[in-house]
């Protein structure tokens, strides 16, 4: 099995691209920025262009999409919405037209307005939780959320997102 690796350069992206080689799956690590393997195994590419996007994923059977500007403050509120809603859509939109078996991605706990400013609606907190982003980062996530929901029920094709909390090295 083909398996893309979309920021597999990044802090989680890393891991997950080792774990997967070491378990045997055929892995391309799809980012911005090399990761210094052997040629073949990493494709530099801008995934805000939905032709490199689509060319990335031509092969695989699945896609890891870790790709994002991760957290806020680290670009203009502008740009790290931009960025991380268009890349989403075209990881997904590839992953559709090349007819992938499965998508996993990136979400981030901070749809739910953690760390919230505000106390929560109420606690514990689970998935019925509103959503209640508090910055273009969170709100670009919860955008992802709306567009796997839709590409789920267009294709049937399973998007599994995990709400990722804050990833320390």
């Amino acid at each position: 099995m083909r398996i893309a690796v979309t920021g597999g350069t990044g802090k989680a992206g890393r891991w997950v691209v080792t774990h997967l080689r070491d378990k045997g799956y055929d892995v391309l690590n799809v980012d911005w920025k090399h990761d210094g393997s052997a040629h073949g195994l990493c494709l530099v590419v801008d995934l805000t262009d939905p032709g490199q996007c689509y060319d990335a994923l031509a092969g695989a059977d699945a896609v890891v999409h870790l790709a994002a500007i991760p957290a806020p403050e680290i670009r203009p509120h502008s740009e790290t919405f931009r960025i991380n809603t268009v890349s989403t859509y075209n990881v997904f939109a590839a992953a559709e037209a090349h007819g992938l078996s499965r998508v996993v991605w990136a979400s981030s706990e901070t749809t739910l307005g953690l760390p919230f400013d505000e106390p929560p609606a109420f606690a514990p907190i689970d998935e019925s939780h509103p959503p209640r982003p508090e910055s273009s980062y969170a709100l670009a996530k919860l955008v992802g959320e709306t567009m796997a929901d839709q590409f789920v029920r267009r294709t049937g094709t399973p998007h599994v997102g995990l709400r990722i909390s804050n990833i320390m090295e």
